[in-house]
């Protein structure tokens, strides 16, 4: 607005103001022409002054107790109060407002007004974390919009709902709604509705690591809302241009899509626009290495949400972005209070996405710090999430960090194997083949990643405490004395000492020790019965008695497999447990067993075991190429 509009918008106020004096029958213009003046501000994006009009007007009306001249009226001032405080970023103030709007269209012939009502709360509410009753409230819009066969009233729920389900991690639902709405939009020739669900399909798209779908989304939906004057929409499409470009690694090109958002966020003066740009600028500031630049917008956005007293998605991902630069400090103190701060947010809100991006910092964290037993397990659990929303990129890059950490390990185990292989070659291939049934036992199972890892780490070093028994004993050709037998029944012991010391991020101390008790209660060292023994070490109790019996032995022959599990099945039937020794058996007859039984390993053995503990269904994105950008 320029400087004489403001002078003039100032003076048709004050001669408002001192009508009010007037005649009874013109309170209503008067009114009227407050709210007039209140959409021009908002139209010029001048929401501060809108807002006066309107307080001006309400507090007229109210302290003159005025009639109310048309519900239509009171609507309106309503109305256009809740969407200049929400684009101020007044959200519960915003809210307070439509809920007024709801004691003005009770009545079933208000039905249209009602389920606007409905949908604009329910975007109101999840701009504040409040999910469930934000979803609430959009259902109810989309059943009446649905009954009053109100296309764009359906487009426009089924495009909220998509975007709380993805804050969710809920992101096939998101999709699906998406789908149904794109294709009504299509029909209906609603171009803004048409862009705004491919804008937000494309967040999907590059939460999962399809930046070139993404992008090709968020181009069609930018050239549509320029053609339509929307400017405002736009930038919030050149931002999401510019956060995949960031993902990319294209620096440059995130910069100026961020940057051009910005001078319309400026000019449109969208709080919310502008609190999302901080935060992309932050982002970008720390990737470029500019800690300065990332802690002014990072303190930017925590006044902003401090001042308005919000706990949402946007403050989860300021307090991640905070721990980051704190990181990046060696401020390491202050950056695990900032995630943890953001991981309870996120939980609370169930923003799942949020929290596993949180679990992937705090696991860096942790690795940077030499925790490296936490930080495997802390990645794990964000691994898990990354899978579960099919996000290839972040799935690759955590699984890329976690291999870093199990590497350490595995040269642990690798060290002491080697020793294994000195003494006795059988022991080591032993262990490796005991390993790899061990893996299969578990997958068949069902357990989760960190069990079956677990498993197999367990397996590989099982006969560790073989290192400190006699030669002699191992590689006896008859029958071993009972005293030589007490002898190698210290194994396991002997094992559980050597490994003492050693922070491991799997328990396998308990598999180490009992992997040689029976079922029955008739094993050692303890004793232990049925379900009393730990499950791991039940499952390579069955993998190391199968394996010894199909491989050559310096006293005897190997047994062909089907001997060696028809011997287990009946000759030692109370020494397992049924359901471990059922699934080894189909495993056998499935043939899964056959290129394990009686092998001679490789030197990289244990590598190639680990190698399969990770599952490998998620579909993955060919994202080695950049995909290239020009934002003007």
């Amino acid at each position: 607005m320029s400087t004489t509009s403001y002078k003039n918008a100032y003076l048709v106020e004050d001669n408002l103001k001192k009508r009010t004096v007037g005649i009874d029958s013109r309170w209503g213009q008067t009114l009227s022409q407050f709210l007039d003046l209140a959409k021009t501000a908002s139209h010029d994006f001048d929401y501060e002054r809108a807002l006066k009009h309107l307080n001006s007007m309400e507090e007229l009306w109210e302290a003159k107790g005025l009639p109310i001249f048309s519900l239509e009226l009171r609507f309106e001032l309503h109305s256009e109060k809740g969407k200049v405080l929400s684009r101020l970023g007044r959200y519960d103030e915003a809210i307070r407002e439509f809920q007024k709007l709801l004691d003005y269209c009770q009545d079933e012939k208000l039905l249209s007004k009602r389920v606007d009502v409905f949908l604009g709360i329910g975007q109101l509410m999840a701009k504040t974390g409040e999910h469930d009753r934000a979803l609430g409230y959009i259902h109810r819009a989309l059943s009446g919009f649905r009954r009053l066969n109100n296309a764009s009233g359906i487009c426009k729920s089924l495009r909220n709902l998509g975007a709380i389900y993805i804050n969710l991690g809920e992101f096939d639902d998101a999709e699906a709604a998406y789908d149904e709405a794109i294709e009504m939009a299509l029909q209906e020739k609603l171009h803004i509705i048409y862009a705004d669900l491919y804008n937000n399909l494309g967040t999907i798209k590059n939460i999962r690591g399809d930046w070139k779908a993404a992008l090709e989304c968020y181009f069609k939906a930018k050239d549509v809302f320029e053609k339509e004057g929307e400017i405002r929409k736009s930038a919030y499409t050149l931002n999401n241009i510019g956060i995949t470009l960031l993902e990319q690694g294209q620096l440059t090109n995130a910069r100026d899509s961020f940057l051009s958002a910005l001078r319309v966020a400026g000019t449109v003066r969208d709080e919310s626009l502008l609190l999302i740009l901080n935060l992309s600028l932050t982002d970008l500031s720390l990737k470029v290495g500019n800690y300065s630049d990332a802690g002014r917008y990072c303190q930017a956005t925590a006044r902003y949400l401090e001042a308005r007293d919000l706990r949402n998605a946007q403050w989860v991902e300021m307090k991640k972005l905070a721990g980051k630069i704190a990181c990046n400090e060696k401020d390491f103190d202050n950056a695990q209070q900032y995630f943890d701060e953001a991981f309870l947010l996120a939980e609370e809100l169930r923003l799942q996405f949020n929290a596993a991006e949180i679990l992937f910092e705090k696991g860096n964290l942790l690795f940077e710090t030499d925790q490296h037993m936490e930080a495997l397990q802390t990645l794990e659990r964000a691994f898990k999430l990354f899978h579960q929303f099919k996000a290839s990129g972040k799935v690759e890059n955590t699984e890329s960090l976690i291999n870093s950490i199990e590497e350490l390990y595995l040269k642990v185990f690798e060290g002491m194997a080697r020793k294994v292989d000195r003494k006795d070659a059988y022991t080591k291939g032993h262990s490796d083949r005991v390993a790899n049934l061990a893996l299969l036992i578990a997958q068949k199972l069902g357990l989760p990643d960190h069990e079956i890892k677990a498993v197999v780490a367990g397996a590989l070093l099982h006969d560790i405490g073989k290192l400190h028994i006699p030669d002699k004993l191992l590689k006896k050709p008859g029958k071993l004395t009972p005293e030589e037998f007490d002898e190698i029944k210290e194994h396991p012991d002997i094992g559980v000492q050597l490994l003492t010391g050693i922070k491991l991020p799997w328990d396998i101390i308990s598999m180490i020790r009992h992997h040689h008790e029976k079922f029955d209660g008739t094993g050692y060292p303890s004793g232990l019965k049925g379900e009393m023994i730990p499950s791991s070490a039940r499952i390579i109790c069955v993998a190391d008695v199968f394996d010894a019996l199909t491989s050559e032995r310096p006293y005897r022959k190997a047994f062909l497999p089907d001997k060696a599990l028809h011997m287990m099945k009946y000759e030692m039937t109370f020494s397992f447990d049924p359901l471990m020794l059922d699934t080894l058996c189909n495993l056998y007859e499935e043939g899964l067993a056959d290129s394990i039984i009686n092998r001679q390993t490789e030197a990289d053995e244990m590598y190639r075991i680990w190698a399969q503990c990770r599952p490998r269904d998620i579909e993955k994105t060919d994202n080695t190429k950049p995909v290239e950008s020009s934002v003007h």
